[in-house]
């Protein structure tokens, strides 16, 4: 299902220009392979600011995420998050561009999203797994942004290493509304220390087929136990885009 189905699973699946992975469990912005045990909860709370053009703030806008994620089986976990954001004028349409002049609206939820992840293989030398996203969007959105809904699929593809060490490839396809979109998403992580569940770095190469790419070096630190993690990254775009992210999860 994984890549015999990526034609389907890239139908619905890959790719967004703007759709975060805020379920992601290793990684920053990459689905990762792992899912969370069965009975067992991960609370995900996300800050993103992003910066489209930096010689327009007036598209500036900055998403705190909070979300919790679910085992359903060891293989199956369910996640539900939401986007509460803050928009500059220049996201608006164009009947609501001039009415909050001249920082934009007040934050206000964006969307609401849930999402289901499974792992298709177990103890195998290569990790496969997909998600299935469905974004609902709040009336304020609808109004100022347009917002419409989204479905996205992510085929996911891992390999790990010794040493705690994981390469993953992820695919996408998002329907947003009448559009659609594809993507591709490649990470590294490692550990910085002897401590193979210590303090670890990753990179990862965000793009869309249509030459569209992004890097996005992250740091993810241990809270004293493995159970609370606290990540961070800045990501940068050849376009000139960039976005800064901390990410701070909690399982139990």
């Amino acid at each position: 299902m994984k890549h015999c189905h990526l034609r389907i699973l890239l139908l619905l699946l890959v790719g967004s220009v703007t759709l975060q992975a805020h379920h992601a469990m290793e990684f920053i912005e990459l689905e990762s392979y792992n899912t969370s045990p069965q009975g067992a909860f991960v609370f995900h709370l996300h800050h993103d600011y992003m910066v489209e053009d930096r010689n327009q703030p007036t598209l500036d806008h900055w998403e705190l995420t909070p979300g919790l994620s679910y085992g359903i089986t060891d293989q199956l976990m369910f996640d539900v998050h939401g986007h509460f954001a803050k928009f500059g004028n220049g996201h608006l349409l164009p009947d609501h561009n001039t009415k909050f002049l001249p920082l934009g609206p007040s934050p206000f939820i964006e969307a609401m999203a849930f999402a289901l992840q499974y792992q298709i293989t177990q103890d195998a030398p290569i990790g496969l797994g997909f998600s299935l996203l469905y974004e609902e969007p709040m009336n304020r959105s609808i109004e100022l942004l347009g917002g419409e809904r989204v479905f996205a699929a992510t085929l996911i593809v891992n390999k790990s290493f010794s040493g705690n060490q994981s390469l993953l490839l992820n695919l996408s396809a998002e329907i947003d509304g009448d559009e659609s979109g594809y993507r591709y998403g490649l990470g590294f992580r490692s550990p910085l220390t002897p401590d193979a569940h210590g303090i670890a770095a990753g990179v990862e190469l965000l793009g869309d087929f249509e030459g569209d790419v992004s890097i996005l070096p992250g740091i993810y630190f241990p809270l004293g136990m493995q159970d609370i993690v606290f990540k961070t990254g800045l990501e940068f775009n050849r376009e000139g885009a960039s976005r800064s992210n901390l990410t701070l999860m909690y399982r139990f």
